[in-house]
């Protein structure tokens, strides 16, 4: 067999053709040795940890031992499998072993209940041919992975198994999640639950604050951390948000954007996103010609410091499939305590390995134009106020914070008149500017003009904070 790691997939798919089920299941544990040896693990073949019995691999991962049995039968495997194992374990001089079951043809449910019900014997792991193929193509991703299926099997008493149907999670009510301290305004000054822009695909988001991430004390720059994430369909993408907010991180004002073929939908809270999202059809009728899919861009910012930004493309039926969906954190640097990010990933069985990226370019780049720049407001963003002004007879006031505005640079399609003009914002139709001197709702000023404008990029999205002034 070859040995590069890139050719194991490849090797994988042609052990079918072999005749002989004996030189396959040989030719399988050296393919599994392979695999197991680029994830890092230190591995023995016929190892005599199962003294006197007999097993396909052993392998160690820090302090923790696998035994691994391999299975290529005619059929799913069954109990009989089980317990082979389970009486390895059993013999091993370790106490922190656990089983792990490869068989290419599955396993019949019986196997599958009984390794629930019997979990107190020591946890065994399975893996079907699905999850096979996917950490021979990515073996990086098999550490994750067993993690995921032994705290699955542990904690809650699943069998962590992609050909399996996952458990129902109830469809979380978008209240539970915080609402926006601000609040989008029209012209005239009637409240909007989003901006309905015209516009097309590419991934960008407008903020009111960007955070940036080289402004640190000490020498170096930010980092970067991307990882996909699998939340199956839309309710997964607000099980995410639910994630992200039980670790701290939702603020009052995370920005949203929603993109079809013909327009864009603008907006600020996790609640109100969630709101949005499930109105799809709502939206949908407004379109001429809706695309099949709508793609998602959502910011936020990180206790400590930094940001994230959500990407997905959901199907633009009644199942709400998600595809190609990412998480991508720019934060000051290496964070000492890793593990509510680990937690968060493993939820969403994002399995692949990943690795912090110094910033190899200024984490923020900012533009001031030589010219004002005139701009047409046709909304505002309004923030409630405690600052009671004289003429309001102590009553709180809100004060314009942003400003929704033509775009003085849009172009249907081609590059903007501003080269320093960032992607595909260029065609939106709509900017939502953060306003440099704020002013109470009720003085609107008579004109406006971008004094300035900052954006940063994630692996996915642009992150764009244009600044007016009056």
């Amino acid at each position: 067999m070859r040995a590069s790691g890139l050719s194991l997939l490849a090797d994988f798919k042609q052990l079918g053709a072999l005749s002989s089920t004996h030189r396959r299941g040989y030719q399988l544990e050296v393919l599994l040795e392979q695999l197991f040896r680029r994830a890092h693990f230190r591995v023995d073949r016929n190892a005599s940890v199962a003294k006197p019995r007999q097993t396909d691999l052993v392998a160690r991962y820090g302090e923790t031992w696998y035994v691994i049995e391999a299975k290529w039968l005619s059929g799913p495997a069954s109990v009989d499998v089980f317990d082979a194992v389970r009486s390895r374990m059993e013999r091993a001089a370790s106490s922190a072993v656990i089983g792990v079951i490869i068989s290419v043809n599955g396993f019949t449910d019986d196997a599958v209940e009984d390794l629930r019900v019997r979990r107190d014997r020591g946890p065994i792991l399975l893996f079907g041919e699905e999850e096979l193929t996917q950490v021979l193509s990515t073996p990086r991703s098999l550490v994750n992975l067993l993690q995921v299926k032994r705290e699955e099997l542990i904690t809650h008493g699943r069998v962590h198994l992609a050909a399996a149907p996952r458990p129902r999670r109830r469809r979380r009510p978008a209240t539970d999640l915080p609402g926006s301290e601000v609040r989008l305004l029209d012209r005239d000054l009637q409240p909007l639950r989003y901006v309905t822009s015209g516009g097309g695909f590419g991934e960008f988001v407008f903020t009111e604050e960007l955070p940036d991430v080289d402004w640190a004390f000490g020498s170096g720059s930010g980092v970067s951390l991307d990882v996909p994430v699998r939340p199956f369909n839309q309710d997964g993408i607000v099980e995410l948000l639910y994630g992200l907010d039980s670790m701290g991180w939702t603020s009052a004002a995370p920005r949203w954007n929603l993109q079809q073929s013909g327009a864009n939908w603008h907006g600020v809270g996790a609640r109100e996103f969630v709101e949005a999202l499930r109105a799809w059809k709502e939206r949908e009728k407004t379109l001429d010609d809706a695309h099949d899919t709508e793609q998602v861009s959502y910011f936020d910012t990180c206790q400590g410091g930094g940001f994230y930004t959500l990407t997905a493309s959901i199907a633009m039926h009644h199942f709400r499939s998600v595809y190609d969906c990412h998480l991508s954190f720019q934060l000051p640097g290496v964070p000492m305590d890793f593990q509510p990010i680990r937690h968060l990933f493993e939820q969403f069985d994002a399995v692949a390995f990943s690795y912090f990226r110094p910033l190899s370019s200024p984490a923020v780049v900012r533009h001031h134009p030589e010219e004002r720049v005139a701009l047409e407001a046709v909304g505002y963003v309004v923030s409630h106020s405690d600052l009671e002004l004289a003429e309001t007879d102590g009553v709180p006031t809100e004060w314009v914070t942003g400003l929704v505005v033509r775009n003085p640079h849009r172009r249907e399609r081609g590059k903007s008149d501003s080269e320093e003009w960032p992607g595909r914002v260029t065609e939106s139709e709509l900017l939502v500017c953060a306003l440099r001197s704020h002013h109470p709702v009720s003085e609107p000023k008579a004109a406006y003009h971008l004094c300035s404008w900052e954006y940063a990029r994630t692996s996915e999205v642009v992150v764009l904070r244009p600044v007016a002034d009056w």
